[in-house]
């Protein structure tokens, strides 16, 4: 039984780690990058700092992950405390946003308690929410979605929150309590720690990256072809064309490229128009070297949600607080991820230079870094998130399928297309559940089920 694998990244490389820990050798895996990792792989500039393509950080809803991250990185990891901050109205406020609304100007603070004591009017006299601003308005009343999870929705997803669907939500944004929140700003105390990843840990040295550089060592490499772009699919004579002109046959195909462009390189006219319903982010990340230490008042935060108009990014990471060995300098030197998404379906825009991001920075009183003291290096990735819409699901159901029936199981962040079971462990988890299927009949959990793993350890 051949097995092709298009894509090195997490869900690429499971697939392939768990062949070999089967002891199955008819296989190999492609990707057209020259390195392992996909979206969380690193990269060395030649100023000497280590970036990653936005944040990706190590906790795990299991076993298999743990053990399997500790095998990789004996002893090299950093394990960190998650303190997560929104910034708005010039001033920065704990994470879950909800819990902390007493950190708010007096005004939008009274707006936010108005808006939940409204909603103990309707308690258990409302429908069940048709879409994802419903679902807001419902769980925070009107002031909290006004002055924050309406905006930050909008500003990630580039998508009105009424366009999207709510079943991604699971352990992905926090719920409320009314009688917790009226009592933090009651007593004036902070309320943190929320969350599947309220602790990560972090590679010591090489970024993120390094992980799945490590993982992808282990694959034999004859089994491995990097630099390999595939340009089309046979999946009636079930083969793949490579760009040089050669061709790979299989029994099964595990694809991790985006549905939209495995169902082009499919030629079935029916799955691609379906696919291309389903709707993405582009994502540029722009890393950002002040040559100057960290401010002082970053040191206690890994990263900051930012709702405002007046920034072009949505979220902004001291990525040297992760690891001084981020920069050449550690005593001297700091670096910061800002995040900026658009709209796929939007054209390609302008990459925002490394001075407009400088500006906005400044504008809301991160940094203040002028482009003459400061090192820059832009990264863009044409699928960033896939969105979550309304009508998601019911392509998913047809979609998937379809292509099951021809021998492609479609895996990981882009190639199953749900959000909430997009971590690199899920991802990971993806590619090692679909080699059981195929090998060993065994049901898979991950994609079919994200709350089910999403809500315990497995």
């Amino acid at each position: 039984m051949r097995i092709a694998i298009i894509g090195a990244g997490p869900t690429g490389l499971g697939a392939a780690h768990r062949l070999q820990e089967l002891g199955h050798d008819d296989f190999t895996i492609y990707d057209r990058a020259p390195y392992f990792g996909g979206l969380a792989t690193s990269f060395i500039d030649d100023k000497g700092f280590t970036w990653d393509f936005a944040v990706h950080v190590a906790h795990s809803h299991y076993t298999y992950v743990d053990d399997l991250m500790d095998e990789l990185l004996p002893d090299g990891f950093y394990h960190h405390q998650r303190k997560s901050w929104v910034r708005e109205y010039d001033t920065y406020i704990p994470y879950p946003f909800q819990n902390n609304i007493r950190h708010l100007p007096g005004d939008q603070l009274w707006e936010c308690v108005n808006g939940l004591l409204e909603l103990q009017d309707f308690r258990g006299n409302i429908p069940p929410p048709e879409n994802f601003e419903q679902w807001i308005l419902q769980l925070f009343g009107q002031g909290i979605a006004d002055h924050f999870m309406v905006p930050y929705n909008r500003k990630i997803w580039c998508t009105d929150p009424a366009e999207m669907g709510y079943q991604w939500i699971g352990d992905r944004v926090p719920t409320i309590d009314i009688e917790r929140i009226i009592r933090n700003v009651c007593l004036e105390q902070d309320d943190l720690g929320w969350g599947p990843n309220a602790t990560f840990q972090f590679p010591k040295t090489g970024g993120t990256g390094a992980i799945w550089k490590k993982l992808g060592e282990r694959i034999s490499p004859e089994k491995v072809r990097l630099e390999c772009d595939i340009t089309g699919i046979d999946t009636k004579a079930k083969t793949l064309t490579l760009a040089d002109g050669s061709t790979d046959r299989y029994d099964h195909l595990i694809s991790t490229m985006p549905l939209k462009e495995l169902t082009k390189l499919c030629e079935i006219d029916a799955l691609t128009t379906l696919a291309q319903q389903l709707k993405h982010t582009r994502v540029q990340v722009a890393g950002i070297a002040p040559l100057h230490p960290l401010p002082e008042e970053l040191h206690d935060k890994t990263w900051m949600y930012c709702p405002e108009d007046k920034a072009c990014f949505y979220r902004v990471t001291p990525f040297s607080q992760f690891s001084p060995a981020h920069v050449p300098d550690p005593d001297n030197q700091c670096s910061l991820l800002c995040e900026i998404s658009t709209h796929g379906d939007d054209p390609v825009p302008t990459p925002k230079s490394k001075a407009y991001v400088l500006d906005d920075l400044r504008s809301i009183g991160l940094i203040d870094a002028t482009p003459e003291n400061t090192h820059a290096y832009m990264m863009h990735a044409e699928y960033g998130y896939p969105i979550p819409t309304k009508d998601r699901d019911e392509i998913l159901n047809n979609l998937l399928p379809a292509l099951e029936d021809l021998h492609i199981y479609s895996r990981g962040r882009f190639g199953g297309w749900k959000y909430e079971v997009a971590n690199m462990d899920h991802s990971l988890m993806q590619g090692v559940e679909c080699v059981d299927c195929i090998l060993e009949g065994k049901e898979e959990k991950t994609l079919p089920d994200p709350n089910y793993v999403n809500s315990r350890k497995n």
